[in-house]
């Protein structure tokens, strides 16, 4: 679960902007084995942007709201620390559904989105009990892609694809864990 609130006050000019997002997935894992384990993880995330634009003579406000929910697979193999902690590497493999919407005064332009993403990358994982786990994802390698098809007469597509690598432990990702 995730929460960012930010506004960016530049004096009133017209790069100021307020963002609020939020992210909430339940994770469900199954162990194989003692080090093999496979999963389910389901992920929502809003966001939500309020800014205004220039056009002509005329000063706009925006703002532009975000929904995407992504079902992702995944699989770790483990290693044990101790009996309390375990290191593993996960390979995880998402699609995603949602629509984007972005609001000038009365009127909405909306656009569907479709994602696809696979990512490996480390994690640690915190036994609490038998069957309880908390676990820590902070890295990845990776290769996203996502396509937004606007609500138009003529349906305009625009793909986004690329690739990552980060350690960065800002983009930590925290997980409680059933553990069939």
């Amino acid at each position: 679960m995730a929460f960012d609130s930010r506004t960016i006050d530049n004096d009133g000019n017209l790069n100021d902007r307020t963002i609020t997002s939020g992210t909430f997935g339940p994770a469900v894992g199954f162990n194989l084995s003692p080090v093999h384990v496979v999963g389910l993880a389901l992920t929502h995330t809003g966001s939500k942007e309020e800014y205004k634009t220039q056009l002509g003579n005329t000063t706009l406000d925006l703002t532009e709201k975000r929904s995407l929910t992504t079902i992702a697979p995944f699989y770790r193999y483990m290693k044990s620390v101790n009996d309390k902690f375990l290191l593993y590497g996960q390979l995880k493999a998402g699609i995603g559904f949602g629509k984007e919407t972005v609001e000038v005064r009365t009127t909405d332009a909306e656009a569907k989105l479709s994602t696809m993403d696979v990512r490996v990358g480390p994690g640690i994982v915190y036994v609490m009990a038998d069957r309880w786990a908390l676990s820590a994802d902070w890295g990845v390698l990776g290769y996203y892609s996502e396509k937004r098809t606007e609500d138009t007469p003529t349906d305009d597509v625009t793909t986004t694809s690329g690739f990552q690598a980060s350690l960065n432990p800002g983009s930590l990702t925290l997980a409680l864990n059933w553990l069939f």
